[in-house]
């Protein structure tokens, strides 16, 4: 069973204020069978992956809908920050762009399902990301999140002092990924993954509106995070997603697809349709696994 480690929560003052609401027994009846946690950048993309994983598992029963329809309802809609579905024993959730955002979430999520009492749920993230010598268009299964100072380990400042984290996504989560793309025909891989506090010049680009660095320095900086950390994609929350997982002793994975090959430029270069495309696949690779587990 979920566990808070923090012994000053008084359970009867709880409120998950960025999710819209708080402990009741209504809430802890609706997640309690929660397994999966399916979490992406932005609100639409999510919504939207609720409705397919809808349909991918045959419209569940413990899906939770608006009143009287088979729509699907935005748990989280009261409090505008993030969007929330539940799909049978899986939920879809936005967690906004980068680390802080998303560590908000992930807090708030942790006290919701260690209250409804939940057990053996895997925490997976979904979304695109640039990648490193790979082929544009490969989707990537992250083995261990780096910081963009090229750290095996996520930095947390508490009080004015740091403290490093274990930021190791969870093997057999990954090995069952891996599995179910390669049964579906993606282009998928294993690799580390760096994620950075921001964009444009934390990740080495150099479209950004300001720039202090050369185009020799972007490149020697990127080499070096392949080639000696076996990097092989850029994002904006693995690092820390992985460590907070481990800190809460649930299992993670992250997943995202390469748009470009940051080696060779910092814009994709694609159509929109092709962008589309790309973005579906960690989706499809992780219903397939959300299936194959319900059956």
């Amino acid at each position: 069973m979920l566990r808070v480690n923090n012994p000053y929560i008084d359970p009867a003052e709880e409120r998950w204020y960025h999710l819209g609401f708080g402990p009741s027994d209504e809430v802890k009846v609706m997640f309690h069978d929660v397994k999966f946690v399916c979490m992406g950048g932005k609100d639409k993309r999510m919504e939207e992956y609720a409705k397919y994983l809808h349909q991918v598992l045959n419209e569940p029963e413990n899906s939770v809908y608006e009143e009287g329809t088979k729509d699907l309802r935005n748990l989280s809609a009261s409090a505008g920050r993030y969007c929330m579905y539940k799909v049978g024993s899986a939920l879809s959730v936005s967690h906004g762009m980068g680390m802080p955002s998303f560590q908000i979430l992930l807090n708030e999520l942790f006290k919701l399902l260690a209250y409804a009492e939940c057990e053996d749920v895997s925490f997976i993230r979904l979304g695109t990301s640039g990648g490193l010598g790979i082929e544009p268009g490969t989707t990537v299964v992250s083995k261990q999140g780096y910081s963009s100072m090229l750290k095996p380990y996520f930095t947390q400042v508490v009080c004015g002092k740091e403290t490093n984290y274990d930021s190791m996504c969870d093997e057999s989560l990954r090995s069952q990924l891996l599995a179910c793309g390669k049964r579906l025909g993606t282009k998928i891989v294993a690799g580390n993954t760096m994620s950075c506090n921001g964009f444009y010049e934390e990740q080495g680009r150099l479209d950004g509106a300001m720039c202090t660095f050369t185009p020799e320095e972007k490149m020697a900086f990127l080499r070096k995070a392949h080639d000696e950390c076996g990097i092989v994609n850029i994002e904006m929350e693995t690092n820390m997603f992985a460590a907070m997982c481990n800190r809460f002793r649930v299992k993670s994975a992250s997943i995202c697809v390469t748009i470009l090959d940051r080696m060779n430029g910092d814009a994709a270069g694609i159509t929109e349709a092709e962008y589309k495309r790309r973005e579906r696949q960690p989706l499809e690779v992780v219903a397939e696994l959300i299936k194959s587990s319900s059956t």
